[in-house]
């Protein structure tokens, strides 16, 4: 049996000598913290991030432009954070708060895949667009070429039969990014475009609609008698390039396999199915909205996005958008293996650290021990409005930022940097307190005195990533430790790290109260030092060991906690010894 004594100096000694790079598996490298809310390690954060907002050089409280931020955590019921800020101009609101409504922007492609998701099912995600859309299939194109006879050729045409629904959700069908919207030809006269070194256009290359503010909203048959006209930028599945036109063609295809429209699924599914009433589509709210400077058509409160809708015309408020993020994070209106599939990247970017899902900009976040935590974020941006949504399924928590200001304003700037905070300040202080809370709810010795049985967890405060296995002995026999019979077996024997694998038991509190999760799986890998610099994967193994070595149908990385109603480890069952040794 380990001593108190023992057990700290051995997680002194592990603790010194972590100079290496751990192997770890994707995801957490601890239970998310459930208790974050009133720690110190937030108050910490909090004192940083409101230091932030009185640091003159950022701006982050400027004349024009009005915000609201909140943080929130599905392990907690109340929100953790929120901050307001009101500027001396007229924005249409006495005061900025949690239901004051901005324009969200792109933010909506998130609520637009949702509503697909909760319609129809990623299960249409690998079919060509051309299925649901007949404007898009059976299209013909001529091709001229002075070398004769072409066999292959798409530069000019997109191949739209290559187009997946998946592709459009994830900016990955390599269209253009709208059919007419930001087309210059609309806005500036034929003098104005010789004077910038442009060539005079034809009359119908002039598109007569579907330029927000500058002409009427187009039309379906407008919007594909443009769109067509446009040339690809990639292959689809070849690289991401940005597309609200995109989200169009989705939702169409979307009322095709459904028979509801994106506004209506979205609308019922959604903001009527999370009592989201500071919401719509795209019906502009008699009140509640901020409207910097008081004048709705110059910061494009009532933009009429037409057809291209589904990329960006929403109304939202703090409050609304943290039930949205909420509900994603805890899977309400779909399922959770559902849940697990939308929340991965779909197509890498051209940067390591950058990725694409549907419709997510993913930041790959590189910890202090080379660790990457994966943020799901949505940035959104119409007329002067700029917002963004933050999720961490690894943290089971969220940050969502409003901002609007008048024309000219800083408002994209303030917007950067408050969504910004939310990597460089809570994440950290969210990781800190689950290793803080592991360290609590796990250290200590694990023992069986009947069968000669015994564990040692160890959990670095500020160390090593995951649950350190210092030793395990199993019917007096060394399992994990220097004398193991399984080191070189799989790379099991010496020791071990415990991951959560997100498996876990819930049960109900005695008192009925509410729920836990009364156990929790964590899988073992016994592959922790990296060597850079190799094209092989220096921790090839920590995961495609996983399952091994086996017996009796039971592998050695498959451990269990049993979890008190007090958070805290009671027991462990190392299922491939058959050992349950209570915690003492």
């Amino acid at each position: 049996m380990f001593s108190t004594a023992i057990l700290l100096a051995v997680a002194t000694v592990v603790a010194a000598g972590s100079q290496f790079n751990d192997c770890v598996l994707a995801g957490p490298r601890w239970p998310q913290p459930l208790h974050l809310s009133g720690s110190q390690r937030l108050s910490s954060a909090i004192t940083e991030f409101e230091r932030l907002l009185t640091d003159e050089t950022l701006n982050l409280q400027p004349h024009d432009t009005a915000w609201g931020v909140s943080l929130f955590s599905t392990k907690e019921n109340r929100t953790i954070y929120e901050h307001y800020y009101t500027p001396p101009i007229n924005v249409g609101a006495k005061e900025v708060n949690g239901d004051s409504i901005f324009r969200i922007g792109s933010v909506l492609k998130v609520f637009s895949v949702w509503a697909f998701l909760i319609e129809a099912g990623d299960r249409y995600f690998n079919d060509p667009v051309t299925k649901y859309v007949p404007e898009l299939a059976n299209l013909s194109f001529s091709y001229n070429s002075s070398q004769g006879y072409i066999l292959y050729d798409d530069i000019d045409h997109v191949r739209w039969e290559d187009v997946t629904l998946g592709e459009l959700a994830s900016q990955a069908a390599g269209i253009a990014r709208d059919a007419t919207d930001g087309d210059l030809s609309a806005e500036i006269t034929s003098f104005q475009a010789q004077g910038l070194g442009f060539p005079v256009l034809d009359k119908m290359e002039v598109p007569v609609c579907g330029v927000p503010g500058v002409t009427r909203p187009c039309t379906r048959k407008e919007t594909f008698f443009y769109l067509l006209k446009q040339h690809p930028i990639f292959p689809s599945a070849h690289s991401p390039a940005y597309s609200n036109i995109a989200f169009t063609l989705l939702g169409y295809a979307q009322e095709a396999i459904t028979g509801k429209s994106v506004k209506y699924a979205v609308t019922k599914s959604i903001f009527d199915s999370l009592n989201m009433t500071n919401s719509s589509f795209d019906e502009t709210p008699s009140s509640g909205g901020v409207i910097p400077g008081n004048n709705a058509s110059e910061v494009g409160w009532d933009l009429n996005l037409g057809q291209t809708a589904p990329s960006g015309s929403m109304y939202s408020s703090v409050n609304d958008m943290v039930k949205a993020g909420r509900a994603i994070l805890e899977s309400t209106l779909v399922s959770p293996a559902q849940t697990r599939r939308w929340l991965k990247p779909l197509i890498q970017t051209g940067y390591i650290s950058t990725a694409v899902g549907g419709p997510w900009e993913i930041r790959n976040l590189e910890f202090s021990d080379d660790r990457i935590v994966q943020c799901y974020t949505k940035q959104g941006d119409l007329g002067s409005y700029h917002a963004a949504l933050v999720l961490s399924p690894e943290h089971s928590l969220g940050w969502v930022v409003l901002a609007g200001g008048t024309i000219n304003s800083t408002a994209s700037d303030t917007r950067t940097e408050l969504f910004n905070a939310f990597g460089d300040i809570f994440l950290p202080a969210a990781e800190d307190q689950a290793n803080h809370e592991a360290v609590v709810n796990f250290n200590g010795t694990y023992a069986d005195e009947a069968t000669n049985s015994s564990a040692v967890i160890v959990v670095e405060d500020k160390g090593r990533p995951g649950l350190g296995i210092i030793s395990l002995i199993s019917h007096g026999v060394e399992i994990i430790g220097p004398e193991s019979p399984l080191i070189g077996l799989y790379g099991a024997g010496q020791s071990g790290r415990l991951y959560p694998s997100q498996l876990k038991t819930v049960g109900r509190y005695t008192n009925g109260s509410g729920i836990y999760e009364s156990r929790l799986g964590f899988r073992a890998t016994f592959f922790n030092e990296t060597k850079p610099g190799e094209l092989g994967d220096p921790c090839l193994f920590a995961w495609t060991g996983l399952g091994a070595p086996l017996y009796g149908q039971r592998s050695l990385d498959d451990w269990v906690f049993e979890i008190g109603e007090d958070n805290k480890a009671t027991r462990l069952d190392v299922r491939m010894l058959r050992l349950e040794l209570e915690r003492k």
